[in-house]
């Protein structure tokens, strides 16, 4: 379990730099991010292993662009009686489908990230994961249909344009799906625990030589239903904020309306949904005025649009099945099903 760190340390622009460089490339190597930052490689890997060490920063498996033509998803939305809030989120962190876990602003008091490899097994989940809970007195789901963005997609923006071009990962020749083998599932959830653990530890791991690990994870990123993202505590975000939209945009206008909101910066989130809404976007920003100038935008690239609701996220218990201390830091981690 990582432990919290020093309550005298302090984040350096460095430790910024860095996670920035891994938003962009997860698993590039130390020299190669050395050299982009100016710095030794022996120093990046130090840095990272504190960071790492104290649940400031990670990287982990998430699902990638062409997720949802091979399983499927849905947002829920949940209100929670207070007398029982305690014991329904500890419930919620418990199932492995759903992935994050969030307070929230708003109509409704939590969301949930719920990912599952066919649509057999989410409704199952959403049908039997609250069963038992006497907490929750109503509840709202929505389902992906279309991603225009997703989470691995985001970066901070924290490095300099040439910098970031330095480490930007080549593409990968696309392959065959080749999932569903015994060997993606060991893969992926050793990488989903530890991102950038070597390929001789997850050789090691999976009783495989480092070749073929390396070999059967980049293939597995090339199909685009998986994808590796940095995700870091809120001390390394600069004070953005995370609010979601969802919004109503007459038929025409969906797909304009969220190709635009993907092309935003600060867009981690962008997918059409079918529910009480059809389009979802999801910001980091710094402002939440900027929220309204995004607004202002959509009505004018698509007049009739509506916004169904707006939830500033307070507090993420859980991001992608890794367990969130008060503050934000990684202390645990309860591995989604489709890599477990």
């Amino acid at each position: 379990m990582p432990t919290s760190p020093p309550e005298s340390a302090t984040i350096t622009e460095l430790d910024l730099e860095i996670a920035g460089a891994l938003e962009v490339n997860p698993r590039a190597d130390w020299t190669l991010l050395g050299r982009a930052l100016g710095v030794s490689a022996s120093t990046v890997g130090r840095r990272w292993a504190y960071l790492q060490e104290h649940g400031l920063a990670w990287v982990t498996v998430a699902p990638g662009e062409r997720f949802l033509s091979n399983a499927s998803a849905a947002f829920i939305n949940l209100s929670v009686k207070p007398s029982r809030y305690q014991a329904t989120i500890e419930h919620l962190c418990s199932v492995p489908e759903f992935a994050t876990v969030s307070m929230v602003s708003g109509a409704y008091d939590v969301q949930l990230d719920c990912f599952a490899h066919s649509n057999e097994q989410l409704m199952a989940t959403i049908n039997t994961a609250f069963e038992n809970l006497k907490g929750i007195s109503s509840r709202n789901v929505i389902f992906l249909t279309v991603l225009y963005r997703h989470g691995s997609q985001w970066s901070s923006g924290s490095l300099a344009p040439d910098q970031a071009q330095l480490i930007r990962q080549r593409g990968m020749e696309a392959s065959g799906p080749g999932l569903g083998s015994s060997l993606q599932d060991r893969l992926l959830s050793e990488l989903a625990r530890n991102g950038r653990a070597s390929w001789s530890d997850l050789a090691a791991a999976c009783a495989v030589s480092a070749q073929t690990a390396r070999r059967r994870v980049e293939r597995y990123l090339a199909t685009g239903y998986f994808s590796l993202r940095c995700d870091t505590s809120p001390a390394l975000q600069a004070g953005r904020r995370e609010i979601s939209l969802g919004l109503n945009v007459p038929a025409p206008h969906v797909e304009v309306a969220g190709h635009y909101f993907s092309s935003l910066s600060s867009c981690r989130v962008s997918a059409q949904v079918l529910g009480s809404e059809n389009l979802t976007v999801t910001l980091r920003v710094r402002d939440y005025a900027e929220v309204q100038y995004h607004e202002k935008e959509l009505h004018a690239l698509a007049p009739g649009s509506t916004v169904v609701s707006r939830q500033a996220v307070i507090r993420t218990y859980k991001r992608m099945g890794h367990l969130l201390d008060a503050n934000g830091h990684r202390q645990g981690f309860v591995p989604l099903p489709l890599w477990a």
